[in-house]
């Protein structure tokens, strides 16, 4: 006889229990402790905190504060899960505040050794609560100041399997600094000093966002970036971006923030991509602190348990909306030039005295000798006028302000390895690379030319193309027909997983078209719009630029270079070659002078 299975029994967990699985959600490491420890003390008002670690956060975290602090009657009540006081109308998609689920408290309660001091601005002295593994103690008087003080010893000493997954010290360490910027970042009416084992490591004043940015992100960050800032039917983007020859290997300093709270969207990557697209090389990432403001009705910040994700009632706006700011600010600094490339150069130039003589026998002497007036050859210097046109020549004689008014690049002096063009502004000289500027230029025309049309122009196969995908990639392909004939293509749907492609645009001539197709579908599934389809697309243009454009080696008159530089003030983009490499570097007069000891 087959032996019947008994049915399970539901039982319900005990609230220490459903605390520690709350904190396993919430609590990953000792940086999510700091993460809800600050964001309290911000949400408390506080203009001041004062945050120490010890052991990478794992023995100790603390965090002081000067904000409102919790009367006496409530503190019990903040270490109880689902209690809040960041909700006061109810209303989960009309949140102005960081914390909100009352779970961040009574979670690190119950899986370490936590005090509580808070005293109120109305009361004459402070409250302490000690709690350990989810017991607490009696609430006792104390001596303190205004605001709140909480102290986290032990982190997982309740739960010592979760002990094991965390991290070295300096690990452990790195994630709270991070975390910490984060913060800091959006929050720069607040002043934040951070110790790590009793050593100061940071002291961030209050002041306005480029300072806090420079305090987080450094003052080379500030000085190679420019400013994003766009409004447009309620939706508001401010920040900083870095200067496409100003980028990283990883895209690790890219941050975004919704309504002042630091978010992980998946989408920033491919925002920032396709910005950036034809400016930046590949493999390199771009740099960017953006700040987007909007109605809180229309973002929802309840997500996850440890807030860090956001979803947006229109995506597909916000995608356009932050690409476009980008790419105005990017346009608008076509002629801009890393500060940090020109301190490269000076760098890489020795000094006189640190130079060695070429020659040092008794033979060559002759360089330990001063050079007399009479051993100069007699011939005299032939005149400039002898050999670059007139209108060069009347150029010269122009003021410093109306030479820099109207002509932004300056004007050509010389052309050096038959491949750099040598130009001097008011201030400053620039160095030219003659094929990269151009290449630009010719990049520029070509996609005014396809732009212009509407679409690309296609070319028809002589045999078509079946191509096999999968039901989900085939019923994602007939949403989004529109795309693909845009970008030059024609293609029908034969069945539930088959394309037939009929035609191609001409700058995808053997071209893997399967791999092509896939690569913008998977864009399409992830990002809601065809981002490979159109930088591969522009990647073949960049690819018919460069062979049209002139070559390193060619020489070019003093007019040649000069329209060349005129070309460049009109052309977008002109500071980067379509593969993201500089056009030119620039050099400054301060530069040069210090370079040559005279200041």
């Amino acid at each position: 006889m087959m032996q019947q299975k008994q049915p399970q029994k539901i039982n319900r967990l005990n609230p220490h229990l459903i605390n520690q699985i709350a904190a396993g959600e919430v609590i990953e490491r000792p940086a999510a402790i700091l993460k809800e420890l600050v964001e309290n003390a911000i949400d408390a008002g506080a203009l001041k905190i004062d945050i120490e670690v010890e052991d990478g956060g794992k023995a100790f975290i603390a965090v002081h504060d000067d904000g409102t602090g919790i009367e006496h009657s409530q503190i019990t009540l903040a270490f109880e899960r689902h209690a809040t006081s960041k909700l006061p109308d109810e209303d989960l998609f009309a949140i102005n505040t960081f914390g909100f689920r009352g779970e961040a408290l009574p979670s690190i309660a119950s899986i370490s050794r936590v005090q509580l001091i808070t005293r109120t601005y109305l009361c004459e002295h402070a409250w302490k609560i000690n709690a350990e593994g989810g017991e607490f103690s009696d609430i006792l008087p104390y001596q303190a100041n205004a605001g709140t003080s909480i102290e986290i010893r032990d982190i997982f000493y309740a739960t010592p399997a979760r002990l094991k997954f965390l991290k070295n010290s300096l690990t452990e360490l790195n994630h709270c600094k991070e975390m910490l910027s984060r913060l800091a970042m959006a929050n720069q009416n607040v002043h934040f000093t951070f110790k790590a084992d009793e050593k100061l490591i940071y002291d961030w004043k209050a002041g306005l966002l480029p300072e806090r940015m420079s305090q987080v992100m450094g003052s080379s960050f500030v000085e190679n970036t420019i400013p994003v800032l766009l409004e447009r039917n309620g939706y508001r983007v401010e920040g900083l971006v870095s200067l496409p020859t100003y980028s990283r290997s990883q895209a690790n300093d890219q941050y975004i923030y919704v309504n002042n709270r630091w978010v992980k969207d998946r989408n920033v990557a491919g925002i920032l991509r396709v910005a950036y697209q034809d400016v930046l090389m590949n493999g390199r990432h771009p740099m960017a602190a953006l700040f987007l403001t909007l109605d809180k009705r229309e973002v929802d910040v309840n997500v996850h348990p440890a807030k860090t994700e956001v979803r947006f009632r229109d995506s597909q706006f916000i995608r356009s909306f932050l690409i476009q700011a980008v790419k105005r600010s990017l346009q608008g600094a076509q002629h801009a030039a890393s500060p940090e490339m020109s301190r490269a150069i000076v760098n890489s130039f020795k000094t006189s005295s640190q130079l060695t003589p070429s020659f040092s026998s008794a033979s060559n002497s002759f360089y330990h000798k001063p050079i007399l007036k009479d051993t100069y050859p007699s011939a005299r210097p032939t005149p400039i006028a002898a050999f670059v046109e007139p209108a060069y020549v009347a150029s010269l004689n122009l003021p410093d302000e109306k030479m820099e008014a109207n002509y932004p690049m300056g004007l050509a002096k010389a052309q050096i390895f038959e491949t750099f063009i040598i130009a001097q502004t008011s201030d400053a000289l620039l160095l030219v690379d003659q094929h990269a500027a151009h290449e630009r230029i010719v990049y520029e025309e070509l996609k005014t030319q396809y732009q212009e049309k509407g679409k690309l122009p296609s070319q028809s196969l002589m045999h078509p193309e079946f191509i096999e995908l999968n039901e989900i990639d085939c019923e994602i392909f007939k949403n989004n027909q529109e795309i693909f004939k845009d970008i030059g293509f024609i293609i029908e749907v034969y069945s539930t997983q088959t394309l037939v492609v009929h035609s191609t645009p001409l700058t995808c001539h053997n071209q893997n078209l399967k791999s092509f197709i896939q690569d913008v579908l998977e864009d399409l599934k992830s990002l809601g719009e065809g981002l490979s389809a159109t930088e591969i697309i522009w990647e073949k243009l960049a690819s018919k630029a460069c062979n049209n454009s002139i070559r390193a080696g060619r020489t070019l008159s003093i007019a040649e270079m000069n329209a060349l530089l005129r070309q460049m003030e009109s052309t977008p983009k002109s500071a980067q070659c379509n593969h993201g490499r500089p056009t030119f570097v620039k050099l400054d007069k301060k530069s040069l002078e210090k370079l040559f000891e005279r200041t």
